[in-house]
């Protein structure tokens, strides 16, 4: 999971506009649309992984300090202005937001 995060950070970092040559801008599967879906997928699969953990505190705070960050970073790389529509969609982005 934390190699998918991973490579998925980089992608997003492709699209950065202050880097102006930048040749993974035009790949189409580093639109928004694609990059969303799987921000999506990760963030439901760390909280599939906390919800699991339940019955085991340790196991579950092992995952929340080496998960946590990464899990972080990409939910927050939505822009700010897209915050209230990535929330409406995703129940996973809605729980993200709700204990920041």
């Amino acid at each position: 999971m934390q190699e998918g995060m991973t490579c998925l950070e980089k992608r997003i970092m492709t699209r950065n506009p202050t880097i102006p040559m930048n040749i993974y801008r035009s790949c189409p599967h580093n639109n928004q649309v694609t990059l969303f879906q799987e921000m999506e997928q990760f963030l439901q699969a760390y909280y599939d992984l906390i919800d699991d953990c339940e019955a085991f505190p340790l196991w579950k705070r092992k995952m929340q300090e080496d998960l946590g960050g990464s899990v972080s970073f990409l939910a927050i790389a939505m822009e700010e202005t897209l915050r209230d529509k990535t929330v409406s969609v995703s129940a996973a982005f809605k729980r993200f937001d709700s204990e920041k």
